[in-house]
Order: structure tokens, then sequence, then C-alpha cells
């Protein structure tokens, strides 16, 4: 049936290829604008993508099967402006001249923003090299300063890392960084490999000085890409022949010197780009020893064969090396020895193939390929001290362990370190390998006045690590630690295909144009000897846009509206497939400093394998938006709003299991008649029965007098949390310019609401003991968490820490903010200047804490510190103490069974005294009287100045000043009726500026 369907679509295209009459060959040469020399190694295209072809050196090409009629053709080369020619094609074209201007600042139009692409079909953003050298961007996660709304990043160094947001905030639930796709010339730069974070990729290894243009992509992006939730980000590096540029740029705490080289390899041999920066920044110039280094190396090579038959071959090769990380070794304010180096070392391959066959079935062919490695080596060299011996415990089995010497036995399961000081070195071994192999093809035609495109594709993803983990060298100082091996678990493989289509539709006698993108992919996740399986999800996306007027007469000159609705998938980690075990070590006993002064130690151990959840399902995300562009008397407005729900976030919980250990306190020795110095202890390794004997053989040996401790050990669990939802309105106005004095306003800015309630049921232990001292003995569980519960690292530390959700009196939050940014731009070309001033305003910003339960108030407020009756719910009234119930609790005896926590508490209060102080203990408080009350945060801003200056076509120099009025003014907060200034306040960034020069030779 398929291939019955498969040949009437080929028989009808073949007939409506006849009868729709002859195809044309356009033959051209492009020259520059000024000089009338070749511009080399053009891209042609039409605005469809339908025909393309690469001009050789001389800037000859030709472009055969044209079909009749109107075309736009599109000629985009670098350091020329990219240029669209209307062509009536009515025969062949032969030597037909297109002049291309270059790009500077002496054009009478010049742009420094980020702009919306006119002719995609979903909200996205182009930024191109004149925006980024005017901006002097060193990380490229600050480009998101340049979208609607964006704001300049806090910080301006590079020794803490930085990922990319888009429609969120960092911190919010959802694991918006984690679903920010980022790619360079195609190459993933993804952290599924990692083992200690569910977040996005650190992308501040990426050199900024080689980019010739960034895409950013918000709305519903195309089937093609996925493994995403939050957008993604295209990076494009510099193609093409170039001349000889090097850039050096200076900031009080970054410096930054590049050079890069297009050459031209001769006729019929393409072009070989190579590029080399050195960037080193420090977190304080006044101790510029803690610092953060990046030089990579970059060599891409291009070269399109068979352009002369009108088939023309587009293969690109690229590699690209980094060498560097963080370091704060030569710190010399730092405890002596004490340092942490942690290595950013990558390596990144690309290599696609591009056909343009034009054949009545198939009008492209492609094939890609990547692969991406990273060099993660972490090490921290610390301090330690200690007047007592100390056990470090390295057990892996179930069992009680008596510490011992290293010199004794290295490989104990339990060491005593030694006293006195030493120095741990620790290291962190991640080595994350990523790879890729894609083949993509499309089928073009126009029947009649309808324009398609079939795209289809399939892709093959794999990620591994390669790394040991977290190791020490030296177990004799070792601290308690465990083996747990990155490269010892199985790659991930996903499988893809996916297919789209794309209509256009003049109307209205063209005047108008109606077209649709539709398209459906499906993810195949395969995780070899695991619970999981093989996984499949399915992304549907459309996207549609109707052009009611373009470059029309009259006041309304271009006016558009589009929609779209689509899902994408979010491949989990491998922090979240392969949980690391867990182990409980608990002291069985220590009977105090023997008669020789050593120290005695025993340990019982219980370790937890890692629950795999079977019914883990694939993070998603549903986003809807609809906007509209339009030209009002040459003020341009571009409108969009978006909803965005997140459904089945990753979350981290702890699951506790009961288990029993035996412990001998030091009141069993009271009863032992065998002298302080001659008594030597063992302990049976299986039932933790310590024995006491006397080294003189007098006395008889005896075991000791124990007791019982219940108590629990926990594991690591990921799941599904609940949905989030981001709402927004996104808008740009662009104001004529005016011409009197060359200046241009811009208004951008962004509404933005986001709303996360977790209903997930979280089991926790309070941090406390029963009334005799026992371990505590019933689990609670609370409904949801105010922590997104991912990985996170802290000060100095090399390894994240895993933070598992874990219970509050607030279980979500609701925040909004609505921020305006208003632009100057003045360009005067006679001298080749362009002066820019931003003020970056935030005209509303509320958060509020949440305790909700299937949209009911969930808490209730404390009147009094023994008031726990839970009666009063009104707890949004205002400064009031809350207090939350877990939902249910269970006991050590039992386990499995729930007991509805708020009705047993109640009936302990009048009944049973001592259940009631016990469940007391479960009870959660707010730490403050306003820990819900509503923040409102009062407007504030801060300003911003760039200047760029052409000298000549060999030079140009641009300097920044950020926050340059260096505004001290205050803020309030309406939750606590307190304020602060904004000097350091982590709301507008501090004062600084920066000052780059561009050489052209």
């Amino acid at each position: 049936m398929r291939g019955y369907i498969f040949g009437v679509i080929i028989w009808c295209s073949v007939c409506t290829q006849c009868l729709l009459g002859q195809s044309f060959t356009i033959t051209g040469k492009i020259l520059n604008s000024q000089s009338k020399e070749a511009v080399g190694f053009a891209t042609v295209s039409f605005a469809d993508n339908r025909l393309w072809t690469v001009a050789d050196e001389k800037g000859r090409f030709i472009l055969k099967d044209v079909p009749g009629g109107k075309v736009v053709l599109l000629i985009h080369c670098l350091g020329y402006i990219t240029k669209s020619f209307d062509i009536e094609v009515k025969n062949d074209m032969p030597e037909h001249v297109f002049l291309l201007t270059e790009e500077n600042l002496s054009l009478d139009e010049v742009v420094v923003t980020a702009r919306q692409k006119p002719r995609e079909l979903t909200t996205s953003y182009t930024i191109d090299r004149t925006t980024l050298d005017h901006a002097q961007i060193m990380n490229v996660s600050n480009i998101r300063s340049l979208l609607p709304g964006g704001k300049t990043s806090i910080r301006q160094e590079l020794t803490t890392d930085e990922r990319f947001v888009l429609r969120g905030r960092g911190g919010e639930k959802g694991n918006a960084s984690f679903g920010t796709a980022v790619e360079v010339d195609g190459v993933r730069i993804q952290n599924n490999a990692a083992f200690d974070e569910t977040k996005g990729a650190d992308v501040r290894s990426i050199s900024s000085t080689n980019i010739e243009s960034i895409e950013v992509v918000t709305g519903i992006p195309s089937v093609e890409h996925g493994d995403l939730s939050s957008g993604i980000v295209k990076i494009h590096t510099r193609k093409g022949r170039t001349p000889l540029t090097v850039q050096l740029s200076t900031t009080p705490r970054n410096k930054q010197a590049a050079a890069s080289k297009g050459f031209s390899l001769g006729t019929d041999a393409g072009t070989l780009n190579t590029s080399f920066e050195h960037t080193k920044s420090v977190s304080d110039p006044a101790s510029p020893h803690t610092s953060y280094a990046r030089n990579t190396l970059t060599v891409n090579y291009s070269h399109t064969l068979n352009k002369s038959r009108g088939m023309p071959l587009l293969f690109n090769l690229g590699l690209t090396g980094n060498i560097g990380g963080y370091d704060s070794k030569a710190d010399p304010d730092a405890f002596r020895e004490t340092y942490t180096h942690m290595q950013d070392n990558n390596l990144r391959g690309n290599l696609s193939v591009k056909w343009l066959l034009n054949k009545v079935w198939i009008t492209n062919l492609e094939f890609s390929g990547s692969v991406s490695y990273s060099d993660r080596l972490s090490k921290s060299n610390a301090n330690k001290s200690s007047s007592s011996s100390q056990a470090s415990i390295h057990s892996l089995e179930q069992g009680y362990f008596i510490a011992t010497n290293y010199d004794e036995n290295p490989n104990a399961p339990v060491l005593l370190l030694p006293r006195g000081y030493w120095y741990v070195l620790q290291y962190h071994d991640s080595k994350p390998l990523h790879y890729t192999a894609k083949m993509k093809a499309d089928w073009q035609h126009r029947f009649g006045t309808l324009s398609h495109k079939l795209m289809a594709g399939a892709e093959l993803n794999s990620s591994g690590n390669k790394g040991r983990g977290v190791y020490y060298n030296d177990l004799r100082y070792a601290p308690t630690w465990r083996p747990y091996r990155y490269n010892e678990k199985p790659f991930v493989h996903n499988v893809a295909w996916y297919m789209e289509e794309k209509l256009s539709l003049p109307l209205r006698q063209n005047a108008s144009l109606l077209e649709v993108t539709a398209g459906i992919r499906s993810d195949i996740t395969m995780i070899r000897s695991s619970a999981y399986g093989t996984v499949q999800s399915f992304s549907p996306r459309v996207n549609a846009k109707y052009t009611l007027r373009k470059n029309a007469d009259g006041l309304l000159s271009n006016f558009s509206l589009y929609a779209g609705w689509g899902k994408s998938v979010k491949l989990p980690s491998l922090e979240v497939l392969y949980p690391r075990p867990t182990y409980s070590d608990d002291l069985a006993f220590a009977p105090g400093s023997m008669a020789d002064g050593s120290t005695f130690y025993a340990y019982y151990t219980t370790p937890t394998m890692p629950r795999h959840n079977s019914n883990l399902r694939w993070q998603q995300n549903k986003q809807f938006e609809i906007g509209t562009e339009l030209s009002i008397s040459d003020v341009k407005v571009s409108l969009s709003l978006f909803r965005s729900q997140t459904v089945d976030p990753y979350i981290c919980t702890l699951e506790h299991t009961p288990y029993s250990y035996l412990l001998t306190d030091q009141k069993a020795l009271e009863k032992s008649i065998i002298p302080l110095q001659n008594r030597q202890y063992t302990i049976d390794r299986n039932t933790g029965i310590v024995t006491v004997s006397d080294k003189t053989g007098t006395h008889s040996s005896h075991p000791l007098e124990y007791t019982r401790r219940d108590t629990y050990k926990t594991n690591y669990f990921y799941r599904n949390g609940s949905p989030i939802e981001r709402n927004g309105i996104e808008w740009i106005v662009e104001f004529p310019r005016i011409r009197s004095i060359r200046t241009k306003l811009r208004l951008d800015g962004n509404y933005y609401r986001y709303k996360g309630i977790d209903e997930t049921l979280i089991a926790s232990i309070p941090a406390q003991t029963m009334t005799d001292n026992r371990p505590f003995r019933y689990i609670g569980y609370y409904v949801g968490s105010s922590t997104s519960a991912t990985s996170h690292r802290t000060g100095g530390s090399i390894v994240s820490t895993i933070q598992p959700a874990s219970p509050s009196v607030s279980n979500g939050g609701l925040s909004e903010e609505v921020n305006l940014n208003v632009t100057t731009e003045t360009h005067i070309p006679a001298i080749r200047m362009i002066f820019s001033v931003k003020l970056e305003t935030s005209l509303y910003r509320y958060s509020r804490r949440l305790s909700q339960y299937k949209g009911q108030s969930y808490g209730f407020v404390v009147n009094k510190p023994e008031d726990l009756s839970g009666e009063d719910t009104d707890i949004y009234q205002g400064d009031v103490y809350v207090g939350s119930y877990p939902r249910y609790y269970s006991t050590w005896e039992d386990p499995d069974t729930k007991i509805p926590f708020a009705e047993k508490f109640a009936w302990a209060k009048e009944n049973d005294k001592d259940l009631y102080n016990e469940l007391a203990k479960m009870v959660l408080k707010s730490p403050t009287n306003y820990f819900f009350n509503p923040n409102r945060i009062s407007p504030y801003f801060s300003a911003n100045i760039n200047i760029t200056k052409e000298i000549g076509k060999l030079a140009s120099i641009s300097f920044y000043a950020y926050n340059f009025f260096n505004n001290m003014g205050k803020i309030k907060f309406s939750d606590n009726h307190t304020e602060t200034i904004l000097y350091e306040s982590g709301f507008i960034p501090q004062f600084t500026y920066g000052l780059s020069l561009r050489l052209k030779l």
C-alpha cells in the first residue's frame, strides 16, 4: 500500500513538472559593488533553498533547471551584506551580474541588535558578527542580553559556569537549562553524559571570536531538532575566504587575543579557515590568581564539487579543540599547597555533505556526522587536621568491620586516618563522549502556485562517559568514599526519524502568502542491560504564518500573523538513568582510647543497590505561541505570546528502607573484669557481637551486651515531578531613524510568568531522634518540594552534590516580571562610527511562595508554637507563621502502609500524648512570619554604552561601559518591608568597562 501511494506521488509530480513548462539556466557573476572585484565562494540559493550553489574563486556560478516565473535569489558571503534579488525568469540568463556590498560601518543602515528572522514561521532571532563585535561578547551565553527584555549578565568573568536558559530562569523547577539545546556547526553541545548534574552544558569553552552568526529559536523548532524542551541556540562559525584578522580585548577581569584567516586553496580546491583564541579570566582583579583559561583552535575546510553540471556537492569538514579550565593553584591567599584545578578540554569534529540532485523524486540529499569528546579531569588538594584518629570507610559489602591502620592493611574496609596535619588530593575524572550520524533528504516542487517541501531524515545519537569518577591515589589520607566508575556504565543510544512538510500558497493575486509547516519526530531510546529497555516517544509540531501585506504602499506596509504548537522530548542524563548506590555506615562499637593510646572503631555498613525506575517517563514540553509582525509608517513591531508546559520533569527523591544493627556502647564494658590494659576486642562480621579477650590469658573471653538499633537506609530514586507552567509576551518596537541626528530608537521587553507546584509525595525523615534518644522511627510523606531537585556544585568543590527533593512548608512558587529595554543607536557613516546607549529597566518583579495541593491551600497558620491544630488555613493573610503536615506517615515496623497523618495526629492529641509528641516533630514550620508574604521589588535600572569606530578598512575599535551611571539607588522588598542599595546586590552588574581592537591585515 505504501509503495502504491509513493508511486502515485511520483507519477503526479512527473506529470505536473511536464505541465509547468520548461526550465532555464542562470549564469552569473558576483562582484564587489564598489571595487567591482570578484567575490568568491559566495553561497547562492533560492529563498526556499530549493536550488543552490556556491560561486567559484572568481565569483562565477551556474544554476540549472530553474523554473520559469518570479524567484527570489539570496546571495550570502562572509564579510558582505546578505542580499536578495527578485528575478523574473523567462529564458536563460547568461552572465548576469550581481553586486554585493561589504559589511562595514560606512553603510547607511547597520544593525547591532538581535533581529527577528522575517522568513521563519516561528519566533527566531539572529545575531550577526557586527552585533557581537559591538557588544564585545566573550561568553556566548551573554547573548541573552540582546534578546527582548534581556539583561546584562551580573558576572562578566568566566570563572563560574554559564548555561543557556531560554524563556525561563535558573533555579526554577523543570530543568530549564537542561532542556535548552546548543549547537556549534551542527555539533550538539550537550550534557547528557554527565553523572554529577542534570543541567545544560557549560558553554564557557566555546570561542567567541570565530563566530559568524548565532540563531536563537525560542519558538517551535523544526522536528529536525530533538532532545530539547526549551528552544535551541545554533552557532555558526566563519567559513570562506577572509583576510587575516587579529583581535585584542581587555576588561578588568578578562584578557583575550585571537587571530583568524580564511584561505583560498586555489581553483576547485576549496577554502580553509583557521582560528586561534586565547582568553583568560580572573575572579578578582586585585588577586588575579583564581582564573579560567580558554585556548581554542578551529580548522574548517569547505569545498563545492560538481558545480558546472548544476548538481553541486558541498563538503564541510571541521575540527575544534580547546585546552583550558579553572585553576586556583597560584593563589597566594589560599592555604599553602591547597588548590583546585578543573580541566575543560574538549575536541569536536564534524563532517557534512550536501548534494543538490534536483531530480523529480528528490531535491537535496545530506549526510552529516559529528563527535564530541571532553576531558574534565579535576583535582582538589585540601588541608585536613585532627587531634585524634578518625575512621575512613571504604567497605562495599554488608557487615561489621574494624578500623585498621593503613600500614597494617592498606586494603582494609575501614581505615584509621592519622592524627596531625595532612593534605587530601581528590580527583574527579569525567570524560563525556557523544557522537551523531544523520541523513536527511528533501523533495521540493511547485504545483501551480502551491509550493511544497517534504523533508525526511533519520539520526543516531550515542552518549557515554569514559571517566573513572571520583578517586584518590593515596588511601592513607582518603576520606570515606566508594568508587563509582562512569566508564562501566553502558552507552545510551537514541535512534530518531522525522518527517516534515512545508506548504506555501500565494493568495489574493500574490498579495498575501499562507505558509504551513507540519511534522512529526519519533525518538527510540535504547539502554542496554537496564530496567528501561527501549523507550519510544513522539514529537508532533505545527507552525503556520499568514503574510497579508509585504512591502505594500500605505500606512500598513507589512503585516503577518503566525502561530504554532508543538511537543518536544528531553532525554534523561546518565545521572538520572544510572543512580549511584548508597551506603549506610553506623558506628557499632567505640570503647574509647586504648591503653596504648590507639583508637578502636567498629562500623556496620549496609549497601543499598541503585533502584532504576522502570516507570520513568521522558521529560516533555508542550508549547504554544502566537505572534505578529507589522510595519506602521516605518515603525516595525513584532509581538509574540507563548505558553509552555513542562510535563514529567526529572526529579531526584529519596527512598527509606528499615534495617537494624547492633550497637555496643561503653556501658557494656563496665561489667568486664578484664583490666583495661589487657583488653583485646573483636567483632563478628555477620552478627555484630563484640567479644573482649585478655591478652595475657588470665581471664576468659566473653561477649559484650548490646542494644539493637532500628533505623533507615536511604537510596536515590529518580521519578517524574508535577507539571510546570511558563507564560509570557515578548515585543520589539523599532522606530525609523531620525535622519537629522542619525539616531534610531528601539524598545524591547518581555512579560514573564512562572508557576511551579510540586505535588509529588516526598519521603523524608526528620533530623531528630525519638524521645528516648533512639533513631527516629517514622517516615513522613510530604506534598512536594520547594527545591528544583537537581545537582549543584558548592564553592571550591570539584564534584556536584546530588540535591534530592526535600520537603518544605512551601511546595512551589509563583513569579512574574516585566522588563523593558530602551536602546538609542546613533550611526554616522561618514566617520564609520556607531554609538548606542541601552537603558535596562525592571518595571515589575513579583514572587510568592505557595503551598497547594489539588488546587487548595495546604498549609495552616501557626498562631502559637504549640498550636498545630491546622484549623486556620488562610496562610496568605500576611505576617503569620505557617505549618504543614505530611500527607501520610509510615512506621518502621510497617513501612509500606501509609497512615493519613492529619487524622492520626488529631487522634493522638487526645488519646496518646507520646505518639503526639513524636508526630509533632514531623510538622514543618516556616522560618519567618513573612515566608508567604508577596514580594514586590521596586523598579530599578542600569544603563550601558557601546561605541564602535572603524579606522578605514584595516582596523576597528570598540568600547563599552556597563552600569556607567554606577547606580547606587535603593530597592524595596514588600515581603519583609526592607530595602537595600543596588551596589553589589546581584540585581544589576557592577560598573565595568572593556576595550577591543580588531585589525584586518
